[in-house]
């Protein structure tokens, strides 16, 4: 019912809690008044032939009263809106800090409950702090304001409203926690439906091609229904207590009237003080009713907060503000020293005591078989994620101390397969940065796009990566260009330019790289010899180390692996 990680996010809010709180013991005092307000004037209609324009004084009080039930009961709504609003704030903005800082290469983004928490999960968080928490106040509050009253008035009254208060809380118990085994199972079901919308999406060519869509959509249908199955059970659950609660909260009150009626009829009390408590009662189980129904709706919420708080546990959220920044105005020298790694603490190492330099304003090539550690190399240079041991120093500075944005300012990446975002292609290249019209087309023109983009219905403004309109794999190389033309980053990270392009497109995007490495410090991770031609030092890897190093014709006379592999490579590629 309490949720120790979400009740810490209201320690920035206390002052506003201490409010809600005075304001739900004056709003106790405001119905109090009301009820012996309106018992007292019907009171003194039936027995003391009270006239309607003598009433009007107390007409009047009973109306204010009500308006300022009403004004308290929008305030304090208005109150835990506000921290409902603001922690939600919070929680998201870690949130998206924790992916942007968070290594394309972690497990969050596998976690198949990562969208459903950023959209309904933190959502749901409304119904706990809006609703639940400002109800479980009130509902403490106002029956504790009542009851001294009610034994004020009548205490017999009073005593079966302080045996019955329990039972509602404790059957609320009861209900709630089979609820919430049921509502965690919903959850559950929804995680697997979306995961396999997921799958099936991104799957969706290979299962045409195996004649696999019946299959597949039976699957669909199966695991839709048993999340509408788990849905129905949480509703069932919620209006069983809802019936509960009410029968309890109704029987009460039934015992109460009867009580005093007979009571009043023997003349054990009179009429003011057994109407006021028929007045009273209702509103002293009224809190207790809600809270039920609350409950149900913050299930949702006490659900997905562990999975929130799992994914913002992370030292990640912490570190980036004691680190450096680094502004590299010309090309930098790296140099790796004993650096080993592994994506997994049990398995063998992916990179073993590296040791290599990058010397500044080079080209130095990465080559490999597959599975060598070269992709790793970049992996380490971007910070997407830590070496194990040893160090890479930039210009002679730790990158373990620089933080992540500022090192990534300083380096342009071109991957072998760019990721083409379902916007213009002005959007494409920028990537959101705000860029003069000549300096764009400047890019534009060095990445041989400017024919491409001519060619195109709205030319920059075009939108692609959708369905309607895809590029090919020497255009979509030729955008990447254009886009670390854009950063023009002294750090030049090439991974295999010249895979799977024709001979003109190949040329095309050559000069184009000649031109951008001009002055910067150029890594080539390599599969094909046109690549490593213009290479100043190749680094040759096996098995996570470095097995020989040297330029081109010093690696041939050694007549090891790199010499086996250019003699037995076929159509120029080493792998």
């Amino acid at each position: 019912m309490f949720d120790k990680n979400l009740l810490s996010e209201l320690q920035p809010y206390r002052c506003k809690i201490y409010a809600i709180i005075l304001a739900d013991i004056v709003l106790a005092g405001v119905i109090i008044a009301r009820c012996y307000y309106l018992a007292d004037i019907i009171n003194g209609m039936l027995f003391f032939q009270l006239s309607l324009q003598t009433a009007v004084p107390q007409l009047v009080l009973l109306f204010v009263l009500f308006l300022a039930e009403t004004g308290l009961g929008y305030g304090i709504h208005a109150v835990t809106h506000s921290i409902s609003v603001g922690i939600r704030r919070r929680i998201r903005r870690a949130l998206v800090y924790k992916l942007s800082e968070s290594s394309p290469l972690s497990s969050i983004y596998d976690n198949t409950d990562l969208l459903p928490l950023l959209t309904r999960g933190i959502d749901s968080l409304d119904a706990y702090f809006a609703q639940f928490l400002p109800q479980m106040i009130v509902t403490v509050v106002i029956p504790l304001v009542i009851l001294p009253a009610a034994f004020y008035c009548d205490w017999i009254s009073g005593f079966i409203f302080l045996l019955t208060m329990p039972l509602i809380p404790f059957f609320m118990i009861l209900i709630g926690k089979k609820a919430q085994v049921e509502n965690n199972r919903q959850w559950t079901a929804l995680s697997r439906l979306s995961e396999l919308f997921m799958n099936l999406l991104s799957g969706m060519s290979v299962i045409k091609v195996y004649n696999q869509t019946k299959n597949q959509l039976k699957k669909a249908v199966d695991t839709g229904e048993l999340f509408s199955q788990a849905v129905l059970r949480v509703l069932r659950i919620a209006f069983l207590s809802a019936f509960f609660l009410e029968l309890i909260a109704t029987l009460s009150i039934a015992i109460i009237a009867v009580n005093i009626g007979f009571r009043l009829l023997s003349g054990q009390t009179i009429f003011l003080a057994a109407f006021f408590i028929l007045l009273l009662a209702p509103e002293f189980y009224k809190p207790l009713r809600q809270t039920g129904s609350m409950f149900h709706q913050a299930m949702d919420a006490l659900t997905n907060s562990p999975k929130i708080y799992n994914l913002l546990d992370d030292k990640i959220t912490k570190e980036q503000f004691c680190k450096k920044k680094i502004h590299l105005d010309s090309a930098p020298c790296i140099v790796f020293t004993g650096v080993g790694f592994n994506y997994n603490a049990n398995r063998e190492n992916v990179l073993r005591d590296i040791n290599m330099e990058f010397a500044a304003g080079k080209v130095t090539a990465l080559i490999g078989r597959s599975g060598a550690g070269k992709s790793t190399v970049f992996s380490l240079l971007m910070k997407f994620a830590k070496p194990d041991k040893g160090k890479i120093l930039i210009n002679g500075e730790d990158i373990g101390t620089i933080a992540t944005d500022s090192l990534r300012e300083n380096i342009a990446y071109v991957a072998q397969r760019a990721y083409i975002f379902n916007a213009s292609i002005r959007e494409n290249i920028c990537l959101g940065r705000k860029v003069n019209a000549e300096r764009l087309q400047k890019a534009i023109s060095a990445a041989g796009l400017t024919k491409v983009i001519a060619a195109m219905p709205q030319q920059l403004d075009t939108i692609i990566g959708d369905d309607s309109r895809k590029l090919s794999s020497g255009q979509m190389r030729r955008l990447s260009l254009a886009r670390a033309f854009l950063s023009d980053a002294p750090l030049l990270l090439l991974d295999e330019p010249l895979e799977s392009l024709d001979s003109i497109t190949e040329k095309v995007v050559k000069e184009g790289i000649r031109q951008l490495s001009e002055g910067k410090t150029v890594v080539i991770i390599a599969h094909r010899l046109a690549s490593i031609k213009q290479a100043d030092a190749i680094y040759v890897m096996d098995r996570g180390k470095i097995v020989e190093h040297g330029s081109d014709s010093e690696l041939k006379r050694n007549k090891a692996l790199y010499y086996k592999m250019v003699n037995s490579t076929m159509e120029g590629s080493l792998i």
